[in-house]
């Protein structure tokens, strides 16, 4: 009979990742913790059954896992991806599968170990790897300088537009005085298309992803700018949109629209509507409408009607993943904004 301390002496990080090695991780207080499926899995879990990453692999293999469950967290309840550990470093890549279980809650399953990256059956993983990491690196930077340019771009007008000012005080030549005017209105606008990029520079940064359409509705409603100003009905319940992660900033444009022009005390009305093409998300005010003629305008880039280019961006993110938008209301009877979700841009959970 084997020793039990050579036993304990064998049970090294590695074995953890062996394949058929299932766990159930969650997550608490900003750490993972992780336990055996034969002990983890029942309502609700015991605390004491689990054992923190940290403490059981070495600070790089604990950093990676918890790299990839983070990743995971926009995962719905039953919703599973493979995965794959790769160690920098080292030639091998082990391989598993994760499934979210309920919120801050996965189930772990390892199905390979100890493979090696070059293996045929994972053609040009490596290759892939790195491509990914140029483009999220390459986005980050053109973030990173589109915020720099944009601080050096407002700066300069506000110099401008504050010398404006002066002149505008010393001229006494109404005419002159007149373009000095258009001139500082004109600065102003320049000055709030390059804020605008501060709300827009994360779009693409992340994948699109499925994300549950109520909360995100409710929870941007209920920002201070909107309370007590705007009254909605939100049926949305168990709607999951695979949307880009700017969505909430569409649907912020909309509520704002509705405010704009409905005023203080607008209604507004979230729903869906199932049809041949897809589901149709429906976004309906009590406002005054859109003239017909101006339906597809307010959509266009050059519209000149308006303060910003809330409408025409809104309708650029949603295109990422092959959503339109288009108005469908009464004019002098509200707006209704419909958002075309293809068949695999949607989905139900339980």
């Amino acid at each position: 009979m084997p020793d039990v301390a050579e036993q304990d002496k064998k049970r090294t990080w590695e074995l953890l990742l062996d394949p058929g090695v299932c766990w159930i991780v969650r997550e608490e207080e900003g750490s993972l913790l992780f336990s055996p499926v034969v002990t983890a899995i029942q309502e609700t879990p015991d605390p004491a059954g689990y054992e923190s990453f940290e403490r059981v692999f070495p600070p790089d293999i604990s950093f990676l896992l918890t790299g990839i469950l983070h990743d995971s967290a926009d995962m719905h309840p039953g919703d599973d991806r493979a995965m794959l550990l790769s160690i920098p470093g080292d030639s091998r890549v082990w391989s598993g599968h994760i499934t979210k279980l309920v919120t801050g809650q996965f189930l772990l399953v390892w199905y390979e170990s100890g493979k090696v990256k070059s293996s045929p059956e994972i053609p040009g993983f490596d290759e892939q790897i790195r491509s990914e990491r140029a483009v999220r690196k390459a986005n980050e930077k053109l973030n990173y300088f589109n915020a720099v340019i944009r601080h050096d771009i407002t700066n300069l007008v506000m110099g401008i537009v504050g010398y404006l000012d002066i002149l505008d005080e010393i001229c006494e030549d109404e005419e002159a005085r007149l373009l000095i005017r258009k001139s500082r209105n004109l600065g102003e606008r320049v000055r709030r298309v390059a804020e605008l990029t501060r709300s827009y520079q994360d779009l693409g940064i992340r994948p699109p992803s499925f994300i549950e359409a109520e909360p995100v509705i409710n929870r941007i409603i209920s920002r201070h700018e909107f309370s007590g100003k705007v009254t909605a009905e939100v049926t949305l319940e168990n709607l999951s949109l695979y949307v880009d992660r700017m969505f909430d900033v569409i649907i912020y444009e909309l509520i704002r629209n509705s405010l704009q022009f409905g005023g203080a005390g607008v209604r507004m009305r979230f729903s869906y509507e199932l049809t041949g093409e897809g589901l149709l998300l429906v976004i309906e005010d009590s406002g005054p409408g859109i003239a017909p003629e101006m339906k597809e305008q307010i959509f266009a880039r050059n519209y000149a009607d308006r303060k910003g280019y809330g409408l025409y961006l809104a309708s650029e993110i949603l295109d990422i993943t092959g959503v339109t938008i288009r108005e469908r209301g009464t004019f002098g009877s509200g707006a209704r904004f419909e958002l075309m979700f293809p068949p695999d841009t949607f989905r139900f959970s339980e």
